[in-house]
């Protein structure tokens, strides 16, 4: 499903399209996620399978709470992220000596439309995509506002601020991304940082990733 090389060989990976049940949990997952909606709950069994099947390279097989704005809890030495539209659940790992944090996102093509700009994007963001045709700006809409997303589950187990999307600004020029902070947060995160942004389309489903590396 995911093409090789896309992420990085120290980045470990696991994608299902297909929805899981309470048998992905644990019986402390299980408790925590007893009182959730259907959707919720079919959402968190899915993404604790995809999880733990990130990590297993890792020989960590206990729980995954959940800890602060619904990050997973796991052993200092790893990091991971998750994320999943209506169609696509996928989680990324590594162990933090070859990367920091990780971030990742997944997005329906379409999901934003032009009425959402002024309150996700900037000024010049806004202009590249008005000079873009109809399908064009569908498209690099839902990948700079995935982007977005996934730079903020990257930077938030460092630095715990909560990101604004206009103090973000995404550049696309032949066919790369580069992530820019447009404030400062701290000295490991400060103003007008970059960061290179990755994006898969997997038929309508899109694929955002940032890391940050040692």
């Amino acid at each position: 499903m995911i093409p090789s090389g896309f992420f990085p060989d120290n980045v470990t990976y696991h994608f299902s399209s297909q929805q899981m049940g309470p048998e992905a949990l644990s019986e402390n997952e299980l408790a925590v996620a007893q009182k959730y909606g259907a959707k919720r709950f079919a959402d968190f069994c899915t993404g604790r399978y995809c999880l733990r099947k990130s990590i297993a390279p890792y020989n960590f097989t206990g729980d995954i709470l959940i800890g602060d704005r619904g990050m997973p809890l796991l052993p200092d030495h790893i990091t991971a992220s998750l994320s999943h539209s209506k169609k696509l659940c996928g989680a990324v790992a590594s162990l933090k000596q070859n990367n920091i944090s990780l971030g990742i996102d997944i997005e329906t093509n379409g999901r934003v439309h032009e009425e959402m700009w002024r309150l996700l994007f900037t000024p010049k963001e806004t202009a590249y995509l008005s000079a873009q045709n109809k399908v064009n700006s569908d498209l690099l809409s839902t990948v700079f506002f995935s982007m977005k997303e996934a730079y903020y589950k990257m930077q938030f187990p460092l630095t715990g601020v909560y990101l604004d999307f206009p103090e973000v600004e995404i550049e696309h020029t032949d066919g790369f991304f580069v992530v820019t902070l447009l404030k400062d947060v701290n000295d490991r995160f400060p103003k007008h940082k970059q960061t290179s942004g990755h994006m898969l389309k997997l038929g309508n489903e899109i694929i955002t990733y940032c890391a940050l590396t040692p």
